[in-house]
């Protein structure tokens, strides 16, 4: 992978991240191509081919309604969210770019001390529109058995 397709990555990556953690989930859609793939899975429903999902969208319209829900519908309290991302790798095929990287995403609900809410890898398709990289597919699969509390926002 060439320097700047890495850094090309690094920087969507940690976009991606701030926009969901500065809680601004009207522009996570913008990531995606449309149709797209975005699921968040447990590593053992991964493993086994499982379908079940904690969330998956399969359109615009399906990450937008997801959008809308987490930031207007959903009732929960207040919580702030941070993303790490690290080990990015990436290799091109074709006119696609598969990506793989680890995250840890820790929450911190008022009053109480951070903890992580779960940890694990994305697992990308990207593709470039109009010069830009946009998620064909994102896959989150988390490693951990127990989500202490829930998964309120997309990963």
């Amino acid at each position: 992978m060439s320097g700047d397709l890495q850094r090309e990555l690094e920087d969507l990556f940690a976009h991606y991240a701030e926009v969901i953690d500065d809680g601004d989930l009207e522009r996570w859609p913008e990531f995606f191509t449309d149709p797209s793939l975005y699921r968040i899975v447990s590593k053992e429903n991964w493993d086994k081919k499982l379908p079940m999902s904690l969330m998956r969208c399969e359109s615009m319209g399906m990450l937008k309604d997801r959008a809308f829900a987490s930031q207007k519908l959903n009732v929960y309290g207040p919580r702030a969210w941070r993303h790490f991302v690290s080990q990015i790798r990436a290799r091109v095929e074709g006119d696609r770019i598969v990506a793989r990287s680890n995250f840890v995403l820790y929450e911190t609900l008022i009053e109480h001390q951070p903890q992580v809410l779960c940890l694990g890898r994305y697992l990308d398709v990207l593709v470039r529109q109009e010069g830009k990289l946009l998620f064909a597919e994102r896959i989150c699969v988390y490693d951990n058995a127990i989500i202490p509390g829930s998964i309120v926002l997309p990963v």
